[in-house]
């Protein structure tokens, strides 16, 4: 019998014959249904031979996939027979009853990785036997592309800036709902804010024809907000408009631009997007208020910021009780309390108990597993945040962050192999965040030193590379990502390219600590051992003091036990004792 089992909807057939192809070109072999098993009127003795054959069950999940019963008993009869389960995403989705209770706690890949598949197969005991000589066929994206540019503050203070940012930023959200739309995250976005950039760049840059440009005028309760929806392709101005109101009209207003942009892409919304686009955070405009200018506040991560953050939400759901997503924020905001500054058991508690508010208003939703993931971290118990963050992901395979809160605890437990299919997934539905890229890379280079493990940073850095560049172009005075960007230049043999950049780095004395902790680390990844404590005494000057990680970075191992790098450690120690030494200071590289 065949080594490894093909289940999939007749509908997804065309891509399980590609996948079963492709499988057959490494040596390996395959056993597929070739009638599509959701024609049949009768479950074949066949298919049920061939599982009990098979070493490994491959099965495809997409909408059509999920709601066949076949699929189901298919994978129902290989778990009750202890056969290996390899779930691969055609398209993210949450899983029906019937198939979450068989996957719960199986890692899923997107079945367009060819080289994780393989590695996890491998790692089930099913070898190729040559690498395959054939690619999958990589569908053209047919989602309608949109970037949704920071809007312009035409308050007459010009002090609204997290209001306009918050407009814009909920828009985002509200949109990202719309499986058919391919839209830039807010972060991305947010980083061309006051940046004199043209429309027809940007298309280029990110590959989008369709842009948002607003202006938001507030003063005091009254609200303007213009829009313009361009078509880059045609230079057409879909529709312009503009809607006028009170801070009590804003969740009109907001729904009614949704509205308009889902009208002007002419974009088809099932039942249930329809239901996502037009759900509010609240219904209480002051309560929402507070929550923007909580988020500007949460966003900068100074102490002081992020308690004044705290009294914002608090005030916002005293505003409003049932404000579920300012409760997820205030647990979200004291667990990050506790893990960069005060290390009081006491945020964690006040943590938990906004989590638990969160539960009772809306149930165990992804954004209640995921805070609830990294609480559970926080307070050492790593295999309960594993079992919060893996429902995360099966609860809403979407949901980016939940694959970054599984990077998080499997790297705490030491299991790398999975920290690296958590973050390949991460960059998969972040593909714009160099911070997924580069959190990624790290991990790869903590899997040692094979030609396999090279191979895989090799590829995942010329992934980042395209990202990083894009990101420097449009942003040359960002320094932090300049040092990242040359440190990933030597994984793909770029050396001279790294060195040189890091000479012209170093000279700018505007340079922050971390970026100049960093720097030290490339040179000496470089061996310009010369340079290396000169930029790490730089760093700590310029605020870099975070102490763990001085004695625990593998990347600093060569200069551990020298007299040089000895002192540092002790006037470190120094600083790190003396009472609040540390608070204006707690940064972590990625």
């Amino acid at each position: 019998m065949a080594d490894i089992f093909i289940s999939y909807s007749s509908k997804d057939r065309e891509k399980a014959e590609q996948l079963t192809e492709l499988l057959a070109s490494a040596g390996l072999s395959v056993w597929i249904d070739h009638s599509g098993i959701d024609v049949a009127t009768s479950w074949s003795g066949e298919i049920v031979d061939a599982i009990d054959g098979c070493r490994a069950l491959v099965v495809l999940l997409s909408p059509s996939s999920n709601e066949s019963k076949n699929v189901a008993k298919e994978v129902a009869l290989a778990a009750e027979r202890n056969k290996k389960i390899l779930p691969l995403d055609l398209e993210p989705i949450t899983l029906s009853r019937d198939l979450a209770y068989h996957l719960a706690g199986i890692q899923r890949a997107p079945m367009t990785n060819i080289d994780s598949i393989i590695r996890t197969l491998s790692k089930l005991g099913l070898e190729t036997t040559k690498a395959p000589t054939i690619a999958l066929v990589k569908e053209p994206d047919s989602r309608k592309s949109l970037m949704i540019l920071p809007f312009e503050d035409l308050s007459p203070t010009q002090d609204n800036g997290w209001f306009t940012d918050g407009i814009a930023s909920e828009m985002v959200s509200t949109l990202s709902n719309i499986k058919s739309l391919r839209l830039i995250d807010w972060n991305t976005s947010r980083m061309l804010k006051n940046k004199s950039i043209k429309t027809v760049e940007l298309a280029k840059e990110f590959a989008v024809r369709y842009f948002i440009e607003g202006q938001v005028r507030k003063f005091g309760d009254q609200i303007k907000i213009s829009m313009t929806l361009l078509d880059i392709e045609t230079g057409d101005h879909l529709w312009q408009d503009s809607l006028k109101g009170t801070m009590e009209d804003i969740f009109d207003i907001q729904e009614q631009c949704a509205a308009k942009v889902v009208s002007g892409l002419e974009l088809h919304l099932t039942k249930e997007e329809q239901v996502k686009v037009s759900k509010k955070l609240t219904e209480n405009a002051e309560a929402y208020e507070l929550y923007l200018k909580a988020i500007e506040y949460g966003n900068r991560y100074t102490r002081s910021d992020l308690e004044q953050a705290l009294l914002l939400y608090e005030e916002a759901v005293r505003r409003d009780p049932g404000f579920s997503a300012a409760y997820t924020s205030i647990a979200n905001t004291y667990q990050e309390l506790y893990r960069q500054y005060a290390r009081s058991k006491s945020d964690l508690v006040r943590a938990e108990s906004a989590a638990a508010k969160v539960r009772e208003l809306e149930g165990e939703t992804a954004q209640y597993l995921w805070v609830m993931s990294i609480i559970t971290l926080r307070r050492g118990d790593k295999e309960g945040a594993v079992r919060f963050a893996l429902r995360v992901v099966e609860t809403d395979p979407a949901y980016a962050l939940g694959y970054a809160a599984l990077g998080a605890v499997y790297h705490s437990l030491g299991r790398l192999e999975e920290v690296v299919q958590a973050r390949e997934n991460y960059v998969r539905l972040r593909e714009n965040d160099k911070h997924a890229h580069y959190n990624l890379l790290i991990s790869l280079g903590e899997l040692g030193d094979s030609p396999d493990a090279r191979e895989r940073l090799r590829l995942a850095a010329e992934r980042a590379i395209p990202v990083y560049e894009r990101h420097v172009r449009l942003n040359p005075d960002d320094y932090n990502a300049r040092v990242e960007l040359a440190s990933i230049f030597p994984m793909v043999g770029r050396e001279s390219e790294a060195l040189t950049e890091a000479d012209t780095l170093s000279a700018v004395q505007s340079m922050d600590g971390y970026a100049l902790y960093n720097l030290a680390c490339l040179y000496l990844h470089c061996h310009r051992p010369e340079r290396v404590m000169s930029m790490l005494r730089r760093s700590v000057e310029k605020g870099f003091r975070n102490l763990e990680t001085f004695r625990r970075d593998p990347d600093l191992d060569p200069l551990r036990s020298t007299p040089e790098f000895e002192e540092l450690i002790r006037e470190l120690e120094g600083v790190s004792n003396h009472p609040g030494g540390n608070d204006s200071s707690l940064h972590s590289k990625h």
